[in-house]
């Protein structure tokens, strides 16, 4: 006499478990990698940028002079070439000015890990004395007064750091649709086009930037700045300041 077989299959409920949690696991699963992706971007950001800074050191170190932003016409070049009065104040990283490496786009600008050209604004205070080839070696150091704003938030009554010669900035990954007046007031107030791909840019229209704590929707640029006196020692350094 045989056994009775008690093995059955599973129930349709059994399988529609089953598969809720594999569901569950896998979007788990995608989210982690997902948000690894993120901040394995930001860090990079933070490396390109802290690269640009040290290369706008140098270039000051070697030139007694910062150099002029790139725009959307002059392909990844300062303009004007050689410095003096800037054809935008706010514009792009120079990147082949500085002789930098890194993605760059139709417009030669040079890229962030979300394929956004990164912003470049420097003062034009003491008459573009910064950006001007020894101008800076005509004043004192206490008379230079670049005069680029970091704050808090967009109102500017939280204020950084206000005696900035240069900003330096990545939109981070909600570049095409950034809503916060916060974002707006880095990269976003104004426009900047006419380069051979048709784009159009956002940039920004005055001198206050902001510096705030990450929130995903509400605010994911990362800045930097220059010290001036960092800057000023450097080009001390160099003999490009008395």
């Amino acid at each position: 006499m045989k056994a009775p077989n008690n093995i059955a299959g599973f129930t349709l409920v059994e399988m529609a478990i089953v598969m809720v949690i594999i569901s569950l696991m896998l979007s788990g699963l995608m989210m982690s990698l997902s948000q690894t992706t993120e901040n394995t971007r930001r860090s990079d950001v933070q490396a390109q940028l802290a690269e640009i800074t040290e290369a706008l050191y140098g270039y000051a170190q070697a030139n007694g002079r910062l150099p002029c932003p790139a725009i959307p016409t002059s392909n990844g070049t300062e303009l004007p070439v050689g410095g003096g009065a800037c054809a935008l104040q706010h514009g792009f990283v120079p990147s082949a000015t500085l002789g930098l490496r890194g993605t760059v786009n139709a417009d030669g600008l040079l890229l962030d890990p979300w394929n956004n050209p990164l912003r470049y604004t420097v003062t034009t205070a003491n008459s573009n004395a910064f950006t001007t080839t020894n101008r800076m070696q005509t004043l004192t150091m206490a008379a230079l007064t670049p005069d680029l704003r970091i704050c808090r938030e967009a109102a500017c009554s939280n204020v950084i750091a206000n005696t900035i010669p240069v900003v330096i900035l990545s939109m981070g990954k909600n570049w095409p649709d950034f809503t916060s007046a916060d974002e707006v007031a880095n990269a976003g107030e104004t426009t900047a086009g006419g380069g051979p791909s048709g784009t159009v840019y956002r940039i920004a229209s005055n001198r206050d930037f902001v510096s705030a704590g990450y929130n995903e929707t509400a605010f994911d640029d990362l800045i930097t700045w220059i010290s001036p006196h960092i800057l000023y020692a450097r080009m001390i350094t160099a003999g490009k300041l008395p």
